[in-house]
Order: structure tokens, then C-alpha cells, then sequence
């Protein structure tokens, strides 16, 4: 026997094929080859598929970063440039109406001494029998107590 037809002459179980089958069984492998190819081919482009996405994924994040870097360097020119014109519009204005920049060697400064009166905010009450004070119980009318006592402290320090 050959060695042709003793690999070919088996079926998967071992046993001897019929003539006819031997077609039948090659055409099977044929098409479980076919099938394991397909199935690596499409296994090896969608992992590089999944590679281009990563890649694309990555550069999307970076030109976000520079996007939200760039929006953020254009807010400080704009602020910048408020300053700028701030600035350039005070003295503008300045000069039509006739001032003229000072020059520090030329401004005389004078330091005016004020006597500070020494006012008492309160003063203790004389030596009195303590009596004690009726206070209104309601939450308005210690609000109003308040209030008063406030108005003057306030009117006092005026």
C-alpha cells in the first residue's frame, strides 16, 4: 500500500473510507483550513483595527490638552490686553482733560498730625443698687433690643 492512498484511504475515525468519501473528506478539511484562515485573517485585523484606534484616541487627547492650553492662553491675552487699554483709555481721557502725568521728584508730600480724642464708648454706670432688667420675651422684641442697642453703639462712634 502506498503511502497516498494509506493517508487518504482512513476516515477521522481510523477506519477504512469507502472509495467515494475520500472526496467528501477532503473537501471538509479544505474547508475547515479555509475557515481557521478567515477566522485568523479577521482576528488579526481587528486587533489592528484596535491599534488604530488607540493611536487615533491618543492624539485626540493631546489636541484636546493643547485645545483647552491655547483657550486658556487666549483668556490671559485678553485680560492683558483689558489692562492694556484700561490703562491707555485713563490717560487718554486724562490728557483731553488737561492733566499731565505726575513726576514723583516734583510732589511735596506733607504729614498732618490729628489728635485722636479719646472718646469712651461706654461708660460704667455709678455705684447703684443692681436691679435687674425686664427684657420682652418675644424673639421680635429681642430683635428690636438689639437693634437699638446697635443703633447706639453706631451713633456714638459717629
Amino acid at each position: 500500500m502506498s503511502i497516498h492512498r494509506a493517508t487518504h484511504g482512513f476516515g477521522a475515525s481510523g477506519i477504512a473510507a469507502a472509495p467515494g468519501q475520500q472526496g467528501q473528506s477532503a473537501g471538509t478539511v479544505i474547508l475547515f483550513i479555509a475557515a481557521v484562515l478567515v477566522a485568523g485573517i479577521t482576528c488579526i485585523l481587528y486587533l489592528w483595527q484596535q491599534g488604530q484606534i488607540v493611536a487615533t484616541q491618543q492624539d485626540i487627547r493631546t489636541l484636546d490638552a493643547r485645545y483647552t492650553a491655547l483657550l486658556s492662553q487666549k483668556g490671559d491675552l485678553a485680560a492683558q490686553l483689558s489692562h492694556v487699554n484700561a490703562v491707555a483709555n485713563v490717560v487718554a481721557q486724562a490728557s483731553k482733560a488737561g492733566m499731565v502725568m505726575g513726576d514723583s521728584r516734583l510732589l511735596k508730600t506733607v504729614d498732618v498730625a490729628v489728635p485722636v480724642p479719646n472718646m469712651l464708648v461706654a461708660q460704667a454706670p455709678p455705684a447703684a443698687p443692681k436691679q435687674s432688667v425686664a427684657l420682652p420675651s418675644t424673639n421680635a422684641a429681642i430683635t428690636s433690643w438689639w437693634q437699638d442697642a446697635w443703633d447706639g453703639v453706631f451713633n456714638l462712634l459717629q
